[in-house]
């Protein structure tokens, strides 16, 4: 376990961020949005892209039908960046045991993960194995949190700069999960997007993966997590896991799978009706047996079967 302090006036000299009201969004500067950039003084680097793609809260919505598709929920690769291996580097903020603990166990279910059948079900997309995906290390992170309750994209650029800089892990080959603890938010700046329980008129999400291209470290995959176990996101217990640690894993199972098969900057695996490999299936529950462990889990696309499932 590591632990990193940072504070405010740290790395970030200039953000340039979505501005889109949907669940997907990206800018680059140079684009329509270039006014939006923000200068922090005294910050010695800058994102030069970042897209997002946000998980809305676990709620019935309808879909469009596709006509004239045999199969119209499957998804199609628009060629666009994959994750054909990667390792998983957690990031835990303002827990007060610094480790995993404000979460349930992420770390069992990532370990467990590797080289499970449920894993398997990426190869389709992929074409590597269930034993290409690890878990590597949890790093405890203190950081200020403004107005005592929400962190904004400014914030969480900076944490997540600072334990990939550290770590010098970057590019398609990692992902990080920064995961917020209980009672606090997170909004887009330059959006209505915000996962705020303490809001619920204007909370629309649960949880988003993205990736952001800094002038000095190049790409970095990540998704954020905020706490899970709220009307909207959680997962009941099963007989091997909390509802804490289902409703995280879920989400965080979520997250993964999508960063693998469609991360950024273009579209990869995706369905313009249904979304990702996760959204089309995230209003179901499965129970998955990984390690002797039963989880409750959403279960994930399937091209193959043309339908949601937990295994090849």
């Amino acid at each position: 376990m590591r632990s990193i302090l940072l504070g405010f006036g740290g790395s970030i000299a200039a953000v340039a961020l979505a501005a889109c009201a949907g669940s997907t969004g990206s800018f680059t500067p140079g684009g329509s949005l270039a006014g939006s950039v923000r200068a922090i003084p005294g910050a010695d680097y800058s994102v030069r892209a970042f897209s997002y793609h946000i998980m809305p809260l676990r709620t019935e919505r309808k879909r469009a039908p596709s006509a004239g598709l045999r199969y119209p929920d499957d998804l199609t690769n628009y060629g666009g960046p994959m994750m054909g291996s990667e390792v998983s580097h957690n990031i835990y903020v303002n827990c007060r045991t610094k480790n995993q603990d404000c979460w349930g166990a992420p770390e069992q279910f990532q370990t467990k993960l590797t080289g499970s059948s449920f894993a398997g079900l990426l190869k389709q997309y992929t074409g590597t194995g269930p034993g290409s995906f690890t878990f590597g290390e949890g790093t405890a992170v203190t950081y200020p949190v403004y107005a005592g309750t929400a962190l904004y994209e400014n914030d969480l650029m900076q944490i997540l700069h600072g334990v990939a800089s550290s770590l010098k892990k970057t590019g398609y080959a990692n992902l990080y999960h920064i995961f917020l603890p209980k009672g606090t938010d997170t909004c887009f700046d330059f959006s209505r997007d915000c996962y705020s329980p303490d809001k619920p008129a204007v909370s629309d999400f649960c949880a988003y993966h993205a990736v952001v291209r800094f002038s000095d470290i190049g790409v970095v995959v990540y998704s954020v997590e905020p706490y899970q176990d709220i009307k909207g996101c959680l997962t009941k217990k099963s007989a091997g896991a909390s509802e804490l640690t289902n409703s995280t894993i879920s989400t965080l199972a979520h997250e993964t799978f999508e960063s693998i098969t469609d991360p950024g900057f273009r579209l990869a695996w995706y369905n313009y009706v249904g979304g990702e490999v996760a959204d089309e299936c995230e209003f179901f529950v499965s129970s998955v047996a990984l390690g002797g462990t039963v989880y409750n889990t959403q279960p994930m696309y399937s091209n193959k079967y043309h339908a949601c499932a937990t295994r090849p």
